[in-house]
């Protein structure tokens, strides 16, 4: 894909307007003896508009807007970093590295910095437009449900040993075996065994088992859903009394203590992010959506009556697949 190297090419482009229809100006690229089969800038530009026009053009009118919009920034710079580490990583040598992302048309590192800052910045104006969605009452309704102070609490892991290697009946194994153990271990809490001690002998977590299971102190509106709902369910010095099934397998939580709920006003930006992050992930239209109304913010008008057509149909293909 030399997707760049096309970009590069119509930014060198010189256009001229013929009513609605923008064409570069005029010239022959190349030439025959019979004249007729002549190529000229002009085809040129018609064949790449029609093949790569669409792409190339929502890049660049968004690498403006979005540039504008969200200025460079450290957690901007650090996301890249990130995601151009987790690439290099795959590979052992600089050399590899580059002829990899020379397949896909990114001539040099800072090439594709460029993409994945253009992503983050994407990302971060849908999650402003998913954010203006979100209603006060939605808010109040999440903080009356769902907030609780911040907890300690300690846990045991039990998790379900199996591999995509694994058949279905072996997986389906392996799980009743985890959620037997997971069982055994409530069987033994109940029995008045100490914690701490159930967690050293049982848990899977390497990191704190042998700390009786502490997953120290933490606001739940940082836990993922299960865990937070567990949490906020149970009272403080009560663990779960049947096996709860995370993505981790099955675990065993004990709320310690609990502080003070804290008030609306300091949890209300994580709260619009929680909210806003499960809209985006139950209605991938909003991807789209954010975007549009972000260009849409900016006044933008595509004069050449192709390249309209051909956005509009994007636009409307990209929120009828999603």
């Amino acid at each position: 894909m030399k997707k760049k190297l096309l970009i590069v090419f119509a930014l060198a482009l010189l256009l001229t307007g013929c009513k609605n229809k923008l064409s570069v100006k005029e010239g022959d690229l190349v030439t025959f003896k019979n004249k007729e089969l002549n190529i000229s800038t002009t085809d040129l530009y018609n064949s790449l508009k029609e093949k790569y026009g669409t792409s190339i053009l929502i890049d660049m009118m968004d690498k403006k807007i979005l540039d504008k919009e969200y200025p460079d920034s450290d957690e901007i710079a650090k996301y890249v970093d990130v995601q151009v580490d987790s690439i290099k990583n795959y590979y052992k040598t600089e050399q590899e590295f580059l002829e990899y992302i020379n397949q896909y048309g990114y001539k040099n590192v800072d090439e594709l910095k460029e993409y994945f800052k253009l992503s983050k910045k994407r990302s971060l104006a849908v999650d402003d437009y998913v954010a203006n969605l979100i209603s006060d009452d939605e808010i109040k309704n999440f903080y009356d449900s769902k907030v609780s102070g911040d907890v300690t609490g300690s846990h045991i892991l039990i998790e379900v040993n199996v591999d995509s290697s694994k058949s279905d009946e072996e997986k389906k194994t392996a799980k009743e075996e985890a959620l037997k153990k997971a069982q055994e271990a409530i069987d033994k809490l109940k029995e008045g065994k100490d914690f701490a001690e159930i967690a050293k002998e049982y848990s899977n977590d390497e990191a704190t088992k042998d700390d009786g299971g502490s997953m120290g102190t933490f606001n739940t509106l940082d836990s993922d859903d299960v865990t937070r709902q567990e949490f906020t369910k149970l009272e403080k010095g009560k663990y779960s009394e049947t096996p709860v099934e995370t993505e981790y397998g099955y675990e065993i939580f004990l709320k310690v203590d609990e502080k003070e709920k804290p008030k609306l006003e300091s949890v209300k930006k994580k709260i619009i992010d929680k909210l806003a992050n499960e809209r985006i992930t139950t209605d991938s239209k909003l991807q789209y959506k954010g975007l549009m109304a972000i260009r849409e913010k900016y006044g933008f008008e595509i004069k050449d009556d192709d390249l309209k057509t051909y956005y509009e149909n994007a636009m409307n293909n990209s929120m009828k697949n999603s």
